[in-house]
């Protein structure tokens, strides 16, 4: 059996708390029925049907931060395995709820994003460079990094994710450390964003290590 890592599971037990205390629902499926056991379920899915794969978004931010109560799960799925995995996960997880919105198919049912490898370079670095940590593979934290200014610069995202893509941009450049980053190869991958967008990254970066409040 796959191990849950203790950050997501402390999430998990952060929100499932929440949830009884002021009865809010911030997720799209599990809700209180959602537990630290369900999660390596995905994972085993993944390595069933021999899909490349990698943690991202919030959960992989607080492998290398702090846990936060969030209960969705973001994986870039290697494309040409995705009907595959979606055929593992529906045996194990029954109706999936599922949302092809392009780039990722959302499955309502459980919470969990399955974004496309092939529809960003970011994502190919991704899955490409993705490292084991215990049983699980997140990307470097520069590609992490990379992909929360993605985000943050999407205009179709909600001011409140974007301010939160920043916050998380934030938190994983001062958990690893200027020093502990290859920032020329973290700024080539801020040049896949779009022609230019690693002198705004390079620009967001000297603000952090300046202290200074940062945007997009």
């Amino acid at each position: 059996m796959v191990a849950t890592p203790p950050a997501v599971a402390e999430s998990l037990r952060i929100l499932t708390t929440h949830r009884r205390l002021f009865g809010s629902r911030t997720g799209r499926g599990w809700g209180l029925s959602m537990s630290a056991a369900d999660i390596p379920k995905i994972i085993e899915a993944f390595e069933r049907v021999g899909a490349r794969w990698a943690l991202v978004g919030a959960h992989a931010t607080m492998l290398l931060t702090e846990p936060r109560a969030t209960v969705d799960f973001d994986f870039i799925v290697e494309a040409r395995k995705l009907k595959a995995v979606l055929r593992a996960l529906a045996s194990e997880f029954g109706d999936l709820g599922e949302d092809d919105i392009g780039a990722a198919v959302r499955l309502k049912g459980i919470d969990v994003d399955l974004i496309r490898s092939d529809t960003h370079p970011l994502f190919a670095e991704a899955i490409a460079k993705a490292q084991p940590a215990g049983e699980w593979r997140v990307p470097p934290p520069e590609v992490l990094i990379a992909m929360k200014f993605l985000s943050a610069v999407n205009t179709w995202r909600g001011v409140d994710k974007r301010g939160q893509d920043l916050v998380d941009l934030r938190k994983i450049y001062r958990a690893v450390g200027a020093d502990g980053l290859d920032r020329g190869y973290l700024l080539r991958l801020g040049a896949l964003v779009y022609p230019g967008a690693e002198r705004e990254l390079e620009a967001l970066l000297d603000k952090i290590d300046r202290g200074d409040p940062i945007e997009v």
